[in-house]
């Protein structure tokens, strides 16, 4: 009479431990699924120069950069340029590419400026102090501008200028900022005389 019972027990036992392992795998796949953090990641083009028709005309929160960049670099006049924004998740990258009238030259659509950025592997990491510390494996900022080699004469006798593009840029690997703070990381001078592009980045985190 007592075998029945005793094969009771045990098929309670076995089936109360095939579910905790199933709640278990259960949970662990559930946080495994969570999805990783998000970031919005800001590059500012902040051209500087002494030209006099250009105005001083930076956002507030670049306050603190324009202060170290008057330190450094004699410029009078500070004006930004262009905003780029993008999303992207912790060890996220981003890659892009459009037509831009920096490098100190007009826009012209006959031989327009191509940019292109890229940002790969962003990670989220403290440092010694315990504060967050945004690193990106690396960080590229280039453009191909147009460059007047020679010029010919067609036959009615116009001169035709002959285009040839260059390839220029930055180029970095393993850069460190801190979260939320306006960081320059770069600079590239133009093909204006006396003008120069700074860029800046800023990465924060985003709420979901």
């Amino acid at each position: 009479m007592t075998k029945p019972n005793l094969t009771f027990k045990t098929t309670s036992v076995f089936v109360l431990c095939l579910l905790s392992l199933t709640t278990a795998f259960a949970q662990t796949d559930a946080r495994a699924a969570q999805a990783e953090p998000s970031y919005e990641v800001v590059l500012q083009v902040v051209v500087g120069s002494n030209d006099a028709a250009q105005k001083n005309n930076l956002p507030a929160n670049l306050n603190a950069v324009t202060k170290n960049l008057k330190i450094n670099f004699t410029f009078s006049n500070y004006d930004l340029s262009d905003t780029y924004i993008g999303r992207v998740a912790n060890t996220g990258s981003i890659d892009y590419k459009t037509i831009s009238g920096n490098f100190g030259q007009a826009q012209n659509s006959q031989t327009p400026v191509f940019l292109d950025w890229t940002f790969q592997s962003l990670r989220n990491a403290p440092n010694s102090k315990g504060q967050n510390t945004i690193q990106i494996q690396q960080f590229r900022f280039g453009a191909r501008v147009p460059v007047v080699t020679a010029t010919l004469k067609d036959e009615s006798g116009k001169s035709n200028p002959v285009v040839s593009y260059e390839a220029i840029g930055l180029n970095l690997r393993t850069v460190s900022l801190a979260e939320n703070s306006p960081t320059l990381i770069g600079t590239l001078p133009t093909q204006k005389s006396g003008e120069t592009i700074f860029l800046v980045l800023t990465v924060k985190s985003i709420e979901e």
